[in-house]
């Protein structure tokens, strides 16, 4: 029972790290979405409010998950969670350097929310910190896991998978919000911005995905025959569906925008793929904790 309430909690706290590790990333590539604009100023403090608030959830997550961590590998509940020599021996390990450098990232990204960026050395001092927590962040992820007893090559295919990941899936609120504070001409240009960047970049993220899977799972029976490649499976089930959500948007929607047309469409439409996205966070928080590829 102790078991299943760590690994519950470990889940969980990966889940809020992932959603704020997003929005880091949906910040740093898609603020001047608004603030270009002094007519979308409120937009800007609202963006500029979320991130801050998932950033310093994401934080307060991380420390969860070091402690829920040294709980779980302690197996003596909440006094083997705060042991003084269990936490050292974690701190010690892949998990400790882990924490340590998500709260870093985190903090460059806090840090870096902090600078005005009414001057122009200060807006790319903002921007080139933000850009450091996603590295820092995107870096932590090779030494957790599976993926950490990969070589090199496995690994920096791991980075630019989640750096995609968290840049498509950070992208969603800002054009959510796009949706209801553009015009339909500037809402159609950013669109098809999007469509283009996203074509290529998409397309990276799902190569190195399928490699990492390869490299995982080892053989076709065993990603139909274990827990892990099943979970795999559903996992891929969610990724092809949010594939063809951003079809239509890129096939239908978009083109509708034209005509001034299908606004609200394309809102809800986003909307849907943040959920789907959330699910995968979701999906890929147990991969990584609870389902191995051993079992």
């Amino acid at each position: 029972m102790e078991m299943y309430i760590w690994n519950t909690v470990i889940v969980l706290s990966k889940i809020v790290f992932y959603v704020g590790f997003a929005c880091i990333a949906g910040y740093t590539f898609f603020r001047q979405i608004f603030e270009n604009n002094e007519s979308h100023t409120n937009a800007v403090i609202a963006n500029l409010t979320w991130t801050r608030t998932y950033i310093v959830m994401a934080l307060i997550a991380n420390i969860t998950w070091f402690f829920a961590s040294t709980g779980a590998m302690a197996e003596e509940g909440i006094q083997g969670a705060i042991d003084a020599d269990m936490l050292a021996i974690m701190w010690d390990s892949s998990v400790g350097t882990g924490a340590l450098l998500r709260a870093l990232g985190l903090v460059t990204a806090i840090i870096a929310l902090a600078l005005r960026f009414k001057l122009a050395v200060n807006s790319y001092l903002k921007q080139s910190a933000l850009m450091l927590s996603l590295l820092i962040l995107a870096y932590s992820f090779t030494l957790l896991g599976h993926i950490s007893e990969l070589g090199t090559i496995e690994k920096g295919l791991l980075i630019l998978h989640v750096l995609v990941m968290a840049w498509w899936f950070g992208a969603l609120l800002p054009l959510k919000q796009a949706c209801h504070q553009l015009s339909y001409a500037e809402l159609h240009l950013l669109m098809e911005s999007f469509g283009k960047q996203a074509s290529f970049t998409v397309s990276l993220l799902l190569v190195a995905g399928l490699w990492l899977v390869i490299q995982l799972v080892g053989s076709l029976d065993a990603l139909i025959s274990s827990s892990y490649g099943q979970t795999l499976l559903f996992k891929l089930a969610l990724v092809v569906s949010i594939l063809a959500l951003a079809a239509k948007h890129k096939l239908i929607l978009v083109p509708q925008l034209k005509n001034s047309q299908g606004r609200e469409a394309l809102s809800k439409s986003i909307s849907i793929e943040m959920v789907v996205a959330f699910a995968i966070l979701s999906v890929t928080a147990g991969l990584t904790s609870v389902v191995g590829p051993a079992n």
